[in-house]
């Protein structure tokens, strides 16, 4: 009986998630349920440029280092989750996402692509994503 009920449960929820419109609110939920502000690095296995796995070492490092204690982050492939592309328009190899969290679900986001192409110098790298950062969530 306890079976029955939980799968009713859940198929009450499927119908209901399946049922509402497909946009940025209802596709990206808050998964810690917490209004604390998340950087996802969007990359895309099925596209892998020269400079990928360096960009993404390099990404994580900046955002693990300098913001860990203020933001959620992510590292996501897009390839495994086709769903994200539309809604944050998505391009390129590899991407990074920023979403300010409000009443516990996105609000606003925006995105910075052609990380690749910036990957040899690290400085310069640093500090452009720093800035985009800090610029994004006036930090």
């Amino acid at each position: 009986m306890r079976f029955i009920l939980i799968l009713w449960t859940f198929i009450l929820l499927c119908s209901n998630t399946f049922a509402t419109n497909l946009n940025l609110e209802n596709l990206y939920i808050n998964p810690q349920n917490q209004n604390r502000s998340e950087a996802i690095i969007f990359y895309n296995s099925a596209n892998t440029c020269e400079n990928c796995h360096k960009t993404i070492q390099m990404l994580y490092k900046l955002l693990n280092n300098k913001y860990s204690n203020k933001l959620n982050i992510y590292l996501i492939d897009e390839q495994k989750h086709p769903e994200f592309i539309s809604p944050f328009r998505l391009k390129g190899p590899i991407s990074l996402t920023l979403i300010k969290i409000s009443d516990h679900a996105s609000f606003q986001h925006r995105t910075l692509y052609g990380l690749q192409s910036e990957s040899f110098n690290q400085n310069i790298f640093n500090h452009r994503v720093s800035q985009f950062i800090d610029n994004f969530f006036n930090f």
